[in-house]
């Protein structure tokens, strides 16, 4: 029995892509992406330093100790976890074992995630449609400036679009040819996705789930018990390795960061959770003092489109509604093949439930966070364009090209009011390219100048690609590191977006920054090399990017107290106090910046401890106190 949702959807007959052509000529869109993608993720990809230390020096204890790669320990002393899931760390702990470390080891993997990616997205369109909305749709993610960072930088995001992207390769090649195998592979692939960002990997299971539903294949029945498995089989990844790590007595594991109970589940539903979503302490939301007021307070159905977030994903907002409204109706009017149907359906969703989540969650967030809208963003685009460019003869198709590169372009001639003195010709250069564009496409008959009508087209997309391609290029050449990266210049207009973003600049060290952490002070680096070779932590600081930064500077292992913010309860001052006596931490490493800025009570007591009971010296400026060192001897 077929569908009641397919009475009036053809399955495709025949393949929509040429067959006359060789092998080569068939694979050049893809090797032109793969050669795009690679220069625009890898030149001079170590201008960034370590990227995010934080995860760098979690791959550096990953390389040294099996049991800091499992549990993802930020030191290989096995002290406290990051506070996210460790799937990323084992892909750098694994460059990091085969090639060294260095600032290579730990980047190149995401530029290698970023070229997969893209032509994972390239490939899924070719499932539903021609080579060039493949190759457009792979070139949306290339210029979309959020990517530009993502790729170059060791956060987790950049895995994590790697296999959103092959989730959605992978559903859509079990609809076209019929094969529950591929589907089931699918949602092992979203399931990993769990190991990498929790929850938020699946964002995208609602899409999938309603696509499968109303456009699978076989009967409605089989559908249902083929999604029940998927289900399960999602569920496997995330599951296992949580039950290994709850299993685990907390005595022979590390302390689950960004946790208060040393739970990897409170972490999942609370600080990467729940807390993530509603900013609520309650439920885990994690918002130092310099954050009141600032995280979270913006939410609305504008926020993608506000100094904060609009320099990284607002470029092409414009051209993805201008593709769902239509591409809705025409599913509404049963318009297209069963594998349009899914793939429309899907895009849909996925980009309505992302754009919403971004929106409107008051925890947490950062600029970066809008990467997880460039995969629907740039589907949505490329169908855009190709129906401009198919349907250009017809008026109606002209004069919606014509609007939409008029907003498109608007919007980005705001966001550079945003960057006062930058490059200044660019502005004025989008609005006469698309005016000059849309005026050709409103004159009536369009079928009777069609070398006129594509030339504007041409035009037109220049006009919305070059101030894009522009920030691309900057973030390419200036040289950032920390934990919350952002593409582009630094705006002139006073913002979050602007603070952020000054502080992540190399040349940046005139004031403490969560984001970077302080800078190393070579003399404690040089007594940090020589501690004991048996001592289980070479040293102690508070905040992990500072741990992380003397542990790649020192290759010894540092405990972070207080975990990333300092907030964590790790470890109680009995712990730590424990842990003098029994020689495991030779040194102290005073950082006043985030003790005054976010630490809380307990990390605040085991440093008051430490001042009130042991000598120390000091070097620019920074104490280093020596645990075997008593005030009173």
């Amino acid at each position: 029995m077929v569908s009641p949702f397919m009475t009036s959807l053809p399955d495709l007959a025949v393949p929509r892509t040429p067959t006359n052509y060789g092998w080569w000529q068939k694979s050049l869109p893809a090797m032109a992406l793969a050669v795009v993608a690679a220069a625009v993720y890898s030149w001079d990809l170590t201008v960034n330093g370590w990227g995010n230390p934080y995860y760098a020096a979690a791959a550096q204890a990953g390389a040294q100790d099996w049991s800091a790669f499992f549990f993802g320990s930020a030191d290989a002393g096995n002290g406290l976890s990051v506070d996210k899931p460790p799937l990323h760390l084992w892909l750098m702990a694994s460059f990091v074992k085969a090639f060294g470390l260095s600032f290579a080891s730990v980047l190149i993997p995401q530029a290698l995630m970023g070229v997969a990616t893209v032509l994972l997205v390239h490939g899924t369109v070719l499932n539903w449609a021609g080579r060039r909305q493949a190759f457009m749709a792979g070139l949306f993610v290339v210029l979309t400036p959020v990517t530009s960072i993502v790729f170059r930088f060791n956060n987790p995001d950049a895995l994590l679009l790697l296999l959103w992207a092959a989730t959605v390769y992978l559903s859509v090649r079990a609809v076209k040819r019929s094969r529950a195998r591929d589907l089931y592979l699918a949602a092992f692939v979203l399931g990993l996705a769990f190991l990498c960002k929790q929850f938020q990997s699946w964002i995208l299971a609602p899409a999938i789930i309603a696509s499968i539903f109303a456009f699978g294949f076989d009967t409605l029945m089989m559908r249902v018990r083929r999604l029940l498995l998927a289900g399960l089989v999602m569920l496997t990844p995330a599951v296992a390795w949580i039950a290994a790590v709850e299993l685990t007595p907390p005595s022979s594991r590390p302390w689950i960061g960004g946790s208060t109970t040393n739970s990897f589940l409170e972490l999942t539903f609370g600080y990467n959770g729940l807390g993530r979503l509603t900013g609520h302490t309650s439920l885990g939301a994690v918002n130092p003092k310099d954050f009141d007021g600032v995280v979270g307070h913006d939410a609305s159905l504008i926020r993608l489109v506000t100094i904060n977030y609009a320099p990284e994903i607002a470029w092409y907002l414009p051209l993805a509604v201008a593709a769902a409204a239509p591409m809705a109706i025409g599913l509404w009017n049963r318009r297209y093949t069963r594998i349009e149907s899914y793939a429309a359906t899907l895009i849909l969703i996925w980009f309505a439930t992302t754009f919403s989540i971004v929106s409107f969650m008051t925890g947490d967030i950062h600029p970066y966070y809008t990467a997880m809208l460039v995969l629907p963003m740039a589907f949505l685009s490329a169908h855009a364009c190709e129906q401009a460019w198919t349907r250009r003869t017809k008026a109606a198709y002209a004069r919606g090209a014509a609007f939409t590169t008029l907003v498109c372009v608007f919007l980005a001639s705001g966001i550079l009011t945003w960057f006062h003195g930058w490059n200044p010709w660019a502005a004025n250069a989008i609005k006469l390219a698309a005016l000059a564009s849309a005026c050709v496409l409103l004159l009536p008959r369009p079928e009777t100048r069609p070398l006129t009508t594509k030339i504007s087209l041409l035009i037109a997309g220049v006009s919305i690609v070059l101030v894009p391609g522009l920030f691309i290029g900057e973030s390419i050449r200036t040289p950032q590191q920390g934990s919350f990266p952002i593409s582009g210049p630094v705006p002139t207009a006073e913002s979050w977006h602007k603070r952020d973003a000054e502080q992540l600049r190399l040349g940046e060290k005139t004031k403490y920054a969560l984001a970077r952490g302080e800078p190393v002070i070579p003399q404690i680096a040089a007594l940090i090399e020589s501690a004991q070779s048996d001592v289980r932590w070479a040293a102690a600081t508070t905040g992990s990017e500072n741990a992380a930064l003397y542990q790649l500077s020192t290759e010894r292992p540092i405990m972070s107290i207080g975990g990333f913010s300092a907030l964590d309860s790790f470890p109680a001052l009995p712990v730590f106090q424990q842990y003098v006596s029994d020689r495991s931490i030779r040194y102290y490493i005073h950082q006043p910046g985030i003790l005054h800025w976010s630490a809380g009570s307990n990390t605040l007591s085991v440093v008051t401890w430490i001042e009130s009971n042991f000598n120390h010296q000091e070097f620019d400026g920074v104490r280093l106190y020596d645990l075997r060192s008593p005030l009173h001897d």
